[in-house]
């Protein structure tokens, strides 16, 4: 056995991976081989990520479904603070335009859009505090562009669930099974009246 050089025992073990001996005798191809430390190519993960087209969307949206990994969202998109008329005997829960066409409209088959601008849609409205469901008439008024619930928000909501001036409610469209989900985030501060409309007061 050959001795061991004191340069070979004291010198640090290679971790260098090399597909051939430095030892062997050299060749004009040596300058071809690979040898040193090796490091994975890696590409920003944000590079691979597949980017929905608007046509998968699209598609998504009409079978309400989503492939596209998003944070946490408040579920409740249409949200209002009940004013005075909100709660009086003209039976309506009034709801700003544009909160109900982009959160609720849009995802109506058009002969349901029709009919909510042309008369009125039976919508079907979940409570979730109460686990019971119900059923209202959404249409849209031509004379101030804005949209209505009525048909029973006044026994089934005010009434059955003692709404006051200024209690926050929250609904969302459910597209997965067509109807609206309703909830009363937060009641008013104790003190604010809950008296019966009178026209001669305006809503705030």
């Amino acid at each position: 056995m050959p001795p061991v050089s004191a340069s070979e025992t004291d010198s640090d073990v290679s971790t260098i991976l090399c597909l051939y001996d430095p030892t062997w005798p050299k060749s004009s191809d040596d300058a071809k081989i690979p040898c040193g430390p090796f490091t994975e190519e890696k590409e920003p993960s944000l590079m691979k990520l597949k980017l929905l087209s608007n046509e998968g969307r699209e598609e998504e949206e009409q079978y309400g479904v989503s492939t596209e990994l998003t944070l946490f969202t408040d579920p409740w998109t249409i949200k209002k603070k009940l004013t005075i008329s909100d709660r009086s005997s003209q039976n309506r829960l009034l709801l700003n335009a544009r909160t109900v066409e982009s959160h609720l409209l849009r995802y109506l088959p058009e002969y349901y859009q029709k009919m909510v601008h042309e008369g009125w849609l039976t919508v079907k409205v979940y409570d979730h505090d109460t686990y019971s469901t119900h059923y209202m008439l959404l249409t849209k008024l031509s004379n101030r562009g804005s949209y209505v619930l009525s048909g029973g928000w006044f026994t089934d909501f005010v009434t059955r669930r003692a709404l006051k001036k200024k209690d926050e409610i929250g609904m969302y469209w459910d597209r997965s099974d067509p109807k609206l989900h309703f909830c009363v985030l937060s009641r008013a501060p104790t003190g604010v009246s809950s008296a019966s409309y009178s026209p001669l007061i305006a809503d705030p």
